[in-house]
């Protein structure tokens, strides 16, 4: 059986799907879209259930990309059933989509989730009385706590083993309207479109002008099983692919000349439709909700009277986020500390063994100074990694994160960027791969080539381990947070500068509002804060064993051959001779120019190239950059660490900008851009401190 969750975002979904599934899931990204793909496996009653969690959105229309893969998903897979979660502290808009969901789906069951959030709002909900008006079965739950999902999900397998589709009144639309919906039916009755969607909704979109019906899709299977374990940042997608076979033209453009010279145009059509949905919404409200005396002030009213304010609100932000920095970066050293000694640990005894049975030397080496020593200083700041991934969700599942956002909104309209830019720079901190795909979107390509460029500019998290290594080193203590915090000022005023700079070559036209909701607070659940936590840190961890295994393998060949000769005449050095004369203005040695380089193929590779340059075998990340003040003063070193923030981004950015823009001379561009950004900007740092007799 296959099941389809489905609801607006900030509804609770995460929360259903993580405590129906567990761990048994795949998380990637939709075939071709930006959009989160998670699918889990149940088994109930000797019966396998595959569930997915279609992305949240607010509508079935085809404006974005959430909305388009929700739809489509139901039109060509046609799950046995749809879990429609509601938010009952806000059930009349949540029921929007409801009714859209009953026009495609004929068998839907409602989850009533929040109900305790909506009892304390003094709000009532009849659920047995919605069942009655909907003629949908109706199961209350409190995601947070686990009450009724179970419940939940027995009804939905219920209502999907029915042997005949339940008959559901159609939502009355006004006379006028109405005429016209049932002449475009006419239209469609005898063609093959009304057998592939539902005759009503088809004729409801073709007067709406919708541009998705009338294409034709051909699914290819996916025969490489290995797809669905790629980090989840750079999936390629759901297991079917569709592409798309040929585009139609659909009946009734005659019609829909007519009706224009009447004044019923695309727009006049979709107001017209979504007021007659609300119109009855609101119709049926008062046979199955209630307000029990005045309604209440909650918590989310009081708290966003701080959290939202202009005064207050900046301050605040600026406070969880250096919180959370700290915890990641500072409060993770020991952790990192005990996984770098047990590193040492399992390359000495490895070694000893080896010696024992006589491998040769060459061997020995390749195991302590390559892979040891390249892998080992990875995984030396994996705490740093999931500790800020607890935090990230942390604060999305608290509902903080769209309070950032809201607030992030300000900036983005100084910037001439639309609200929705901040989304994609927020993802950026985790992996300049998604934020980059994740302005798919902005719906003006405008906006989404400037973002696109200037997101790179956003440390991502394999970075900001490389900077905090280089921090703990040469700034121990509570200064290491405050140059963690300038550094991450300096990223977002070069990103300000950079979106203002690239409005002049890139002209934009008029932006779309930018509209979102804030979900109610609630205290998250640990589940929903391990269980990301983990699916991002593992994908880290076999990204580390696997593509930084192969790299730190080459760079031991390159600093190792030929044999016997001093490090600066190895390949490795010889190679970094020629980048020699690039560094100097910067006070870079070879080994760092060196590192540089790599770091392009992965930022994660910097680290265990610098390891085995500097000779550290295999210790800590923290050895590695101590070995570094040798090299450089802290000057030297902060010149060092805005270089490596804002310079080219990392191959797998650079190829997913130019898959999104299409254009290799953007992609070009924005490679030359950071380039050039990132040495003069650490020239003018080096030199304006060594001005001012910083050393």
């Amino acid at each position: 059986m296959k099941i389809a969750l489905m609801g607006n975002p900030n509804v609770g979904k995460s929360t259903v799907f993580n405590a129906l599934t567990g761990s048994n899931q795949q998380v990637g990204n939709w075939a071709g879209k930006t959009v989160e793909r998670k699918s889990g496996v149940i088994q109930r009653a000797n019966e396998q259930i595959e569930l997915i969690d279609l992305p949240g959105t607010y509508s079935l229309t085809a404006y974005s990309q959430e909305e388009i893969v929700t739809r489509e998903y139901i039109l060509r897979e046609k799950p046995d059933v749809v879990m429609a979660l509601v938010d009952a502290s806000n059930i009349e808009r949540n029921l929007y989509l409801v009714l859209q969901i009953l026009e495609l789906a004929p068998r839907v069951v409602i989850g009533l989730n929040m109900m305790d959030l909506a009892n304390s709002a003094g709000i009532k909900i009849l659920s047995n009385k919605l069942a009655q008006v909907l003629n949908v079965p109706v199961v209350e739950i409190i995601a947070a706590k686990e009450q009724g999902v179970e419940e939940f999900l027995s009804e939905a397998i219920r209502v999907g083993k029915l042997k005949k589709d339940p008959v559901r009144d159609e939502v009355p639309y006004p006379e006028e309207l109405e005429r016209r919906i049932q002449a475009m039916e006419h239209l469609f009755a005898d063609t093959i479109w009304a057998t592939k969607y539902p005759l009503r909704w088809l004729a409801i979109k073709r007067l709406e002008r919708d541009s998705e019906i009338g294409q034709t899709w051909r699914s290819i299977p996916q025969t490489s099983k290995g797809s669905k374990n790629n980090d989840s940042c750079c999936d390629s997608g759901d297991s079917i692919k569709y592409v798309l076979q040929d585009t139609d033209t659909l009946p009734g453009a005659d019609l829909l000349q007519a009706y224009e010279v009447e004044g019923w145009s695309k727009d006049q059509f979709e107001m017209t439709i979504a007021d007659a949905k609300y119109q009855y919404i609101s119709k049926i409200l008062p046979e199955f909700r209630l307000h029990e005396g005045p309604i209440k002030r909650t918590w989310t009213d009081r708290l966003d009277e701080w959290i939202l304010s202009p005064l207050w609100g900046y301050p605040i932000m600026l406070i969880i986020l250096s919180v959370v920095f700290w915890f990641s970066f500072v409060a993770s050293a020991p952790l990192g500390g005990a996984v770098s000694d047990g590193m040492a640990w399992a390359a000495d005894m490895i070694v000893g063994l080896m010696q024992k049975v006589q491998i040769p030397v060459a061997i020995q080496s390749l195991v302590r100074d390559g892979i040891f020593a390249g892998v080992g200083a990875v995984l030396a700041f994996v705490p740093q990694i999931a500790i800020f991934f607890a935090f990230f969700s942390l604060m999305q599942d608290s509902g903080y994160l769209a309070r950032a956002a809201f607030l992030g909104d300000r900036f983005m309209q100084l910037m001439g960027l639309h609200g929705k830019s901040f989304f994609s720079l927020v993802s950026g901190f985790g992996c300049n791969v998604p934020g980059i795909m994740a302005t798919r979107t902005l719906e003006d390509p405008k906006d989404r080539l400037i973002t696109m460029l200037i997101n790179p500019l956003i440390p991502c998290v394999p970075r900001l381990g490389v900077m905090s290594a280089v921090v703990a080193a040469f700034f121990p203590g509570s200064m290491g947070a405050v140059i963690m915090i300038s550094l991450l000022s300096l990223s977002m005023i070069l990103v300000m500068f950079s979106a203002i700079l690239l409005r002049r070559v890139v002209k934009q036209r008029e932006r779309s509002a930018f509209v979102m909701e804030l979900p109610l607070y609630h205290i998250p659940t640990l589940r929903n804060i391990l269980l990301p936590t983990w699916q991002k840190t593992y994908s880290f961890l076999r990204r580390a064993w696997t593509f930084i295994l192969v790299a730190s393998i080459v760079v031991w060949v390159l600093s190792s051959y030929p044999q016997g000769v001093p490090m600066d005449e190895t390949w490795a050095g010889k190679m970094g001779g020629w980048l020699a004369f690039i560094g100097q203005p910067l006070g870079f040695d070879w080994r760092i120019m060196v590192a540089i380089v790599f770091g392009f193929t992965a930022k994660e590779t910097t680290l265990s190239t610098l390891g085995i340059l500097y000779g550290v075998a295999a210790d800590a990340s923290q050895s590695i950059a101590q070995a570094m003040t040798g090299a450089m003063t802290p000057l030297g070193a902060y010149t060092f660490l805005v270089v490596y923030m804002l310079y080219i981004p990392c191959l797998a950015s650079v190829v997913t900008t130019y898959k999104e823009s299409h254009s290799i001379g953007w992609t070009s561009f924005g490679v030359a851009y950071n380039l050039l950004l990132s040495f003069i900007v650490g020239w003018l740092i080096l030199h304006i401190g060594m001005f001012l007799g910083i050393q």
